[in-house]
């Protein structure tokens, strides 16, 4: 039978690569999330601003606009890197599972030659204490 540590190697190391990857996009999306708190934070103390300036600011309404138009590109990111996400998991499913079938062979395959050999290593034995015990009674 053949030695299946290859291909479990190869799936072991494409899994690995796939857990490194999923973990960067979720880094990203971190770091997305991270960047919509401080875009809320900011607008926040500039709105507070300019409430206790007492005056119409004409360029707090392009502020605005410019906050939403940025929250608007940040959800769009976000949601494509949530299905990203999904798809690199769906993914890493698939390897993971390879990986176990390749493993669960390997160890069934290994499980029968144990048992073959210990089969043949009792015949052999046996065939020692026969000829042993026939040498034993022509004596």
């Amino acid at each position: 039978m053949a030695d299946l540590s290859v291909l479990i190697r190869l799936h072991q190391h494409e899994l690995d690569e796939k857990r490194r990857a999923l973990a960067e996009l979720y880094a990203a999306l971190a770091e997305l999330e991270r960047q919509q708190r401080d875009l809320e934070r900011e607008f926040d103390m500039e709105k507070a601003a300019v409430a206790k300036a007492n005056d119409v600011h004409f360029t707090f309404a392009q502020y605005a606009e410019s906050v939403i138009k940025r929250r608007e590109e940040l959800n769009v990111a976000e949601a494509e890197l949530e299905e990203h996400i999904q798809k690199a998991k769906l993914s890493l499913l698939d390897t993971f599972s390879e990986l176990k079938k390749f493993e669960m062979t390997q160890e069934e395959r290994e499980r029968i030659e144990d048992a073959e050999r210990q089969f043949r290593e009792t015949q052999e034995l046996d065939a020692i204490g026969l000829e042993g015990f026939r040498r034993k009674g022509d004596e």
